[in-house]
């Protein structure tokens, strides 16, 4: 996939780099994951637009599929949103505040394979 502009990304770009993440990660590519925490330390301007992008999509959708659910549901109110959500918000929050955080490393891979800088 070449790189996305960030204000056409959709959802299906996000699921796609999340799923490269984690098979860069079951194949132990620290190299991949690495490329991105350095990235994200640089503050690489059209990753950092990519990954507050692709948070706003991630809770976009979580809150399309399971919104409703926790407004209406005594049972379900108090869930937060799922994993992959909040991962995506913690990366682009790190980045954005210059304090990108290693164990996010993968995440910023993911994000710099969107933005073009990792294939």
């Amino acid at each position: 996939m070449a790189f996305i502009i960030a204000e056409e990304m959709c959802i299906a770009d996000v699921e796609w780099a999340h799923r490269r993440c984690l098979e860069e990660q079951e194949k132990k590519n620290w190299r991949w994951a690495e490329m991105g925490l350095r990235a994200a330390k640089a503050r690489d301007a059209k990753m950092l637009r990519i990954m507050e992008k692709a948070a706003e999509l991630m809770d976009a959708e979580e809150e399309k599929q399971r919104g409703e659910t926790r407004r209406s549901s005594d049972k379900y109110s108090e869930q937060i949103t799922t994993t992959e959500t909040q991962m995506w918000i913690a990366a682009y929050k790190t980045m954005d505040g210059g304090t990108p955080e290693e164990a996010l490393m993968w995440i910023f891979g993911a994000g710099a394979c969107l933005a073009g800088i990792l294939r």
